[in-house]
């Protein structure tokens, strides 16, 4: 049957897989070595752990609809540690915030606000005591042992941050044929019983060469906090981003996570949480806009692990001209987790004749008086919506914009600060400018 490989064919294509591994594997152990982080047992277990789970292999199931190659064949750098970076509105969100300012994964102080608030921020000498991963992967341990300056983020007990705290990260280019710069953001975030924040996370290219970006925030929420999460990514067309986030959070807490993915050639975006108290009311949503041939794959992993606890999940994705999206999704459910109530949605909407959507929602329970479900959709623009609108005067792209603002209307409402909603419909209505 065409499309079927041979036993010796899948044997060779295998063969070759392996062996641009291995040659990754190298560079990013030349960079490893290279880097400050070698020097804590955090880096080393990790690197370690790196070597031990490896690159996907040939057909690995949590990687086939996201091909690697542009990765395994890409010679890697660090950035000069002297890089210059002067900040402009462009690049900075207009909000009112305690701004961090990350360049190529370094503190910047003169970017950064001196007066963080409520907000304690400090480098982190040693990774010994950072968090072990929820639920790992290659690209979060590589993260972890090739991050040169994590920092440590905590909001005390009983402390209402007065404005959110912004997270920019600033990602350059090499400009040299050989070698394409890396840039890592490594973020540990705790926020004591009683407090309440929003953080939110921006990452953005400085100019429009390759770079890849590896970021991980990790999130130990205590009991009765108010935390709410914003992620908005706008990287260039030439861009590979890999990040992985974890979310713990203890009871009586509620905790709403939401991702735009509106950038890079190439996405692979997890988030992973765990519910360790009762009482908790958790959010997690994302929104992805592939155009061209952009790859956009997001996951999201979610143990349940005590009583009365609801979450509930919406991931859409927009996918334009000949993109490719990726979802999958995993809510679990310890014995323990009585009356949980986990709600899991995947809804897609199919731009291009040749785009292309891959989704796997999941469940795994272990508890009987339990309510769970998930779904998925994918489906084009309505023709009656569209004609409806046409026969009311509306030309036919403004009518397809407002259908497809309608579709992500949902998530783009929920914003509560401006400045960032504004940044999020700016970079849609940009996307969608040839639709």
């Amino acid at each position: 049957m065409a499309g079927l490989l041979t036993n010796s064919e899948r044997t060779e294509k295998r063969a070759a897989v392996d062996a641009l591994n291995q040659q990754a594997m190298r560079r990013f152990e030349t960079l490893y070595e290279q880097g400050a982080g070698g020097k804590s047992q955090h880096a080393q277990t990790h690197w370690s752990l790196a070597k031990h789970v490896g690159l996907p292999a040939f057909r690995h199931e949590d990687w086939h609809y996201t091909p690697l190659n542009s990765v395994l064949n890409t010679q890697y750098r660090f950035s000069s540690p002297n890089q210059q970076v002067q900040l402009s509105e462009a690049l900075a969100l207009p909000i009112d915030a305690y701004r961090i300012v990350l360049v190529d994964g370094r503190y910047n102080a003169e970017l950064s606000s001196v007066d963080t608030g409520e907000f304690q921020v400090s480098l982190l000498d040693s990774q010994d005591w950072l968090p072990d991963a929820v639920s790992s992967e290659i690209f979060l341990h590589l993260t972890e042992c090739l991050a040169v300056q994590p920092l440590i983020i905590q909001l005390a007990a009983n402390k209402v941050a007065a404005k959110p705290l912004y997270l920019l990260n600033i990602s350059s280019s090499s400009h040299d044929p050989e070698a394409m710069n890396m840039s890592q953001y490594r973020y540990h975030l705790t926020l004591g019983n009683n407090s309440q924040s929003h953080v939110i996370e921006h990452f953005v290219s400085l100019d429009d060469q390759p770079h890849l970006t590896g970021g991980r925030l990790t999130v130990e929420v205590g009991d009765n906090v108010q935390f709410t999460h914003f992620k908005l990514m706008t990287e260039n067309a030439s861009a590979q981003h890999f990040a992985h986030n974890d979310i713990i959070v203890g009871r009586d807490s509620v905790v709403k996570s939401s991702s735009f993915l509106l950038g890079a050639g190439l996405t692979r975006h997890h988030t992973s949480s765990r519910l360790e108290g009762e009482n908790t009311e958790f959010e997690l949503n994302s929104l992805l806009l592939p155009q061209g041939n952009e790859i956009a794959d997001t996951r999201s992993y979610l143990e349940h692990n005590a009583g009365y606890c609801s979450s509930h999940q919406l991931h859409k994705v927009i996918a334009m001209d000949s993109s490719k999206a990726v979802f999958n999704g995993m809510i679990k459910v310890a014995p323990n987790a009585l009356k949980t109530d986990g709600q899991m949605t995947n809804n897609t909407l199919l731009l291009g004749e040749k785009a292309e959507i891959d989704t796997k929602p999941q469940l795994e329970i272990y508890a009987d008086d339990v309510k769970c479900g998930h779904g998925a959709t994918v489906g084009r623009i309505d023709d009656e919506q569209l004609f409806y609108l046409r026969s009311r005067g509306i030309d036919s792209q403004a009518a397809k914009q407002m259908i497809i603002n309608a579709f992500a209307a949902e998530l783009t409402e929920s914003i509560a600060i401006d400045g960032l909603k504004q940044a999020v419909m700016l970079s849609i209505h940009q996307r969608l400018a040839e639709v």
